[in-house]
């Protein structure tokens, strides 16, 4: 066994307790990017700060790559080496800096020798307003440097919504060498040895004792959100009908489900009053499929009643999925931090929420090390996650095709995740 971090893609890892995680994907590949000239301006020249400005400053990337039709890197695993400053008239410093980061390039684009990324100039709050109020304040006109499904825009996640090589964005023929809000930096791109291929989900760990248990999690697209029609909500009532009409009806189930005569299987009539549902299914040959899929507002804002069920499922769970809101990287930190984990568990998360591939550290992954500690972090769990925004609609087909994929064991990871949704 191994860990693998899939991105939408897969990343799969390697057993040493030193390594980073490898990685495994249908629609990108793992590039290793290397800033060797890399500059910041700032007020305050000591390392702590500028490391901290540096990667307020490596954020845009995210946007920037996203724009590129699938591209992320992981802030993860953002190496910085803070260099030289020097005093600038204005009494400010620029600082001169090194960095690498690993990047998820998507397979449709051409991987060039190098890259220029266009990002503030500063990485103070106060800049960071001026960067917002140039290129990313016209959210409800021309949209620039946004992308086009912007909204509710601030100078805080500005960086998510960043689209510089836009055609009608200014910084696409600016000199930046004499503009006081960016920098023009060049990052150079190499294939990572991260990538791989031929990898497999650990079937035989998840079948030896002929079940497959599954916990799927779905937040809601709106907070308090009282209608069927929220995307969240519908995409978890959507999971429960695949469910039915795939495996037919539970042995054993929580819910009542009434037969619909039109579509000719057993269906969930409401899902908000049935918040969780529970299904064991008979798969013949002794095998039987385990599944809890739970409808919450947000992990964020989760009872205790879901936690303490959560963590109790975690414990003997093969497969356990996200999908809802990232929340910018809180919702994913949040759902790392939850969780009850048992020895020689091997399991496979699918962290399915926007850009997760920027935000997931490496919590999942110490908390299985710690129940397995002479095996390191990576042995006992695969991660999948997303280098795009995932939208509420693809959240069923997600979870379906893994769980039809544990199912039939036959498809490697690259041929599962071939049936994601691209974008």
């Amino acid at each position: 066994m191994k860990m693998i971090t899939l991105v939408a893609a897969l990343l799969v890892s390697a057993t040493t307790f030193a390594a980073r995680p490898k990685f495994d994907s249908a629609h990108t590949v793992a590039l290793d990017g290397t800033i060797t000239d890399g500059k910041i301006v700032t007020s305050y020249p000591n390392s702590w700060s500028v490391k901290r400005e540096i990667k307020e400053q490596l954020m845009y990337s995210i946007g920037q790559l996203n724009g590129l039709d699938g591209g992320s890197p992981d802030m993860n695993r953002l190496e910085i080496s803070v260099g030289q400053s020097r005093q600038l008239e204005n009494g400010l410093y620029e600082v001169t800096y090194a960095a690498k980061l690993f990047i998820a390039w998507p397979l449709s684009v051409g991987v060039p020798r190098s890259y220029n990324l266009l990002v503030p100039a500063r990485g103070d709050y106060a800049s960071l307003e001026k960067f917002f109020k140039a290129y990313g304040s016209d959210e409800n006109s021309t949209k620039k440097c946004l992308a086009w499904e912007a909204h509710d825009v601030s100078s805080g996640i500005f960086w998510y919504y960043y689209r510089p090589n836009k055609y009608s964005c200014p910084l696409n023929t600016m000199n930046t060498e004499e503009s006081e809000l960016v920098k023009n930096i060049q990052i150079q791109l190499t294939k990572s040895d991260k990538n791989t291929t031929g990898k497999f989900p650990e079937y035989g760990k998840i079948w030896e004792d002929n079940k497959l248990v599954s916990t799927l999690i779905f937040g809601k697209a709106e907070e308090n959100a009282q209608t069927e029609y929220d995307a969240g909500v519908k995409a978890y009532k959507d999971t429960v009908n695949a469910l039915l009409k795939k495996f037919g009806k539970p042995v054993t189930t929580n819910v009542e489900f009434k037969y619909n005569t039109y579509y000719r299987q057993f269906m969930l009539d409401t899902a908000l009053t049935n918040p969780t549902v529970e299904m064991t299914f008979d798969l013949g040959e002794g095998k039987t499929l385990d599944v809890a899929l739970f409808l919450i507002e947000g992990i964020r804002v989760a009872g205790y009643d879901f936690v303490e069920k959560y963590n109790q499922r975690t414990l003997n769970s093969d497969y356990i999925s996200y999908s809802g809101h990232s929340g910018l990287g809180a919702n994913i930190r949040a759902l790392a931090g939850m969780g009850e984990f048992e020895k020689d568990q091997y399991q496979i998360f699918l962290i399915n929420g926007c850009d997760t591939f920027a935000y997931v550290d490496d919590a999942l992954r110490n908390a299985h090390a710690a129940v397995n500690p002479e095996f390191g972090k990576d042995k006992f769990v695969d991660v999948i996650t997303n280098a795009m925004p995932s939208y509420f609609h693809m959240n069923q087909r997600s979870n379906m095709t893994i769980i039809n994929a544990l199912v039939e064991q036959t498809k490697t990871y690259k041929q599962i995740l071939a049936g994601f949704d691209v974008n």
